[in-house]
């Protein structure tokens, strides 16, 4: 339910609040005050096209914002569209707000999160329905007629849709399988050699889960090691080859300790430096038996490295080839591959069976569709009376509500509502045919029917605020008062907001609100006042007459009265 409306710098609207209740909340004032301004606005706030001329003259950006109570919303998808765009609803308010701005720019936000207009518009959908006197919703759209029908059968016809659905669902699931298989390569025997060698590759090749990661883990280790070892010979290489003349590192300081030996036996003086080449030859020799035993010892094996780059090497050929990412897809690809080949092995018999059925599941899904339709047309007799009967109310007794039921054709036969189309038709007149509602309706009589229908479904219809915009325009005081009591009876399930310049509907309002504009030499402004009961009857009276005297006002109190 909408409990508060603020508008700013909107048109000629400097700034105004609407709190409207339950119950039937009427806005009237002079033409041309802007009483649709606040229609307006609350289009705005559903996601309504947002233009930079609604802004105030002399102002920067326009602003609307709308307060609902959704306490009493029992809808589940509603919920879970709000919790699934982060929108914290644990008070059972939404805020919804637009502000516009001069360079074109819009923002939307619920409950201070910034949303996407498709996002407004969803959750929008669920709060508040417009209808004007040139509605061209449900009403006026053919292809939502057969929910209104069934909304109307409610839970009566509610086993019935579900049994077509059901069968429905299957029927279509055979005729996928059917074009699925009669679809494969006309060649069976070469896309059978295709998936065994697949099948095969995969299977032999024989990779589990987590082995990639296994394999480049080793791969990097192999390749340390390899560096390493190539290290090692080369420092073995540098300490033991040997030279031209066939000695080593460790044979030239041998050498040079023996020459130094030889002085020292006649020269003490050669001690030192003859210790020192002796300390040097015993390291050498040392180092070099080191690094032969570490590169002995080395773990590294030029064979296990080259079996796991072959490993790898064959890992990423198959995942190239069949076009997967991972083992699991590669995997997965095979399995799927294996059930293909089934499918291909026994598709012939495949076919004869689903054919079978389809058959069998198509004369079930007829019979269901005609029990379905046979329950609808009991509905469409009993809507178009009830209808008719509202319509008599408002002034038009000729008038004859009917619900037509078109087979549809072969090639389209099953839809998703049945096998017939279900159309709304009208006539005003006895003895002319009946024909589709936006064909035949003018402005005052879709009014009045609109509201006929309103009358009839509005206790299927969730939604919890019905706004109607002037739709008493084109028809007679009486059917304004006709009017009236139709709406005076759907604001008792719902909260209904009406925008009128009729004095019946003003004085059927549970609330009332008037607009009213001034101007001076500088600008136009326009305000919303919500009027007591005294005030009331002044509205009415002016309604009435196009003044107020006191002949208008003891008028306007009787009306009033008649609604208490």
């Amino acid at each position: 339910m909408l409990i508060r409306l603020e508008i700013e710098n909107f048109a000629v609207i400097s700034h105004a609040v609407l709190e409207p209740e339950n119950g039937l909340n009427v806005i009237s004032g002079e033409t041309g005050a802007g009483k649709s301004l606040l229609i307006d606005a609350i289009d705005l706030i559903l996601g309504g096209k947002a233009s930079k001329n609604l802004i105030r003259t002399g102002e920067d950006n326009a602003y609307v914002e709308a307060v609902f109570d959704i306490s009493d919303s029992d809808s589940d998808q509603l919920r879970e569209m709000l919790s699934d765009s982060g929108i914290d609803t644990s008070d059972d308010q939404l805020i919804i707000s637009r502000r516009i701005s001069r360079d074109g720019k819009s923002l939307a936000r619920v409950n201070g999160r910034t949303v996407v207009l498709a996002v407004l518009k969803v959750i929008s959908s669920f709060l508040v329905n417009i209808h004007g006197q040139h509605d061209t919703q449900k009403i006026f759209d053919e292809s939502s007629h057969v929910e209104m029908l069934d909304s109307f059968g409610g839970d009566e016809l509610r086993p019935y849709i579900d049994s077509y659905t059901a069968l429905l669902s299957e029927y279509k699931e055979i005729v996928l399988d059917i074009r699925r298989l009669s679809a494969m390569p006309s060649s069976l025997e070469g896309r059978k050699e295709y998936l065994q060698f697949a099948i095969k590759e995969i299977s032999d090749a024989g990779f589990y889960e987590g082995e990639e990661e296994e394999l480049v883990t080793k791969n990097r280790s192999f390749k340390l090691l390899e560096k390493n070892a190539s290290i090692l010979s080369e420092a073995d290489e540098l300490i033991n080859s040997d030279d031209s003349r066939g000695y080593n590192v460790i044979d030239r300081i041998r050498g040079c300790t023996t020459a130094f030996e030889k002085l020292l036996s006649s020269d003490d003086s050669y001690k030192e430096i003859t210790d020192k080449l002796k300390s040097l030859l015993a390291d050498a020799e040392s180092i070099s038996g080191d690094i032969s035993d570490i590169a002995s010892g080395s773990s590294y094996s030029r064979e296990e490295a080259d079996l796991i780059t072959s490993r790898l090497g064959l890992l990423y050929d198959l995942k190239s080839k069949y076009s997967c990412n991972g083992i699991s897809e590669l995997n997965a690809f095979r399995y799927k591959a294996e059930d293909e080949l089934n499918d291909l092995k026994e598709s012939a018999d495949l076919l004869v069976n689903l054919r079978k059925r389809r058959s069998e599941v198509e004369s079930e899904l007829l019979n269901a569709a005609e029990a379905l339709t046979a329950q609808r047309r009991i509905y469409a007799v009993r809507l178009s009376e009830k209808i008719s009967d509202q319509l008599h109310d408002l002034e038009m007794p000729k008038a004859v509500f009917g619900v037509d039921f078109v087979r549809r054709s072969k090639e389209r036969f099953f839809s998703a509502h049945g096998i017939d189309d279900v159309i709304f038709v009208f006539t005003a007149n006895p003895g002319e045919d009946s024909k589709s509602l936006a064909s035949t309706a003018s402005g005052g009589e879709a009014s009045r029917i609109m509201l006929a229908v309103k009358c009839i479904l509005s206790g299927a219809d969730p939604v919890s605020t019905l706004i109607f915009d002037e739709i008493d325009t084109g028809v007679s005081g009486r059917a304004s008062g006709a009017i009236a009591n139709k709406l005076h009876m759907i604001s008792r399930s719902h909260q209904v907001l009406c925008v009128t310049h009729t004095s019946q509907i003003a004085a059927a309002a549970d609330h009332n609100f008037l607009i009213a504009k001034t101007s001076d030499k500088d600008s136009t402004k326009a305000s919303v006042t919500c009027l007591d009961p005294e005030s009331k009857i002044i509205e009415v009276s002016r309604l009435l007459s196009g003044s107020v005297s006191d002949e208008s006002v003891d008028l306007a109190k009787k009306l009033v009265e008649e609604f208490s």
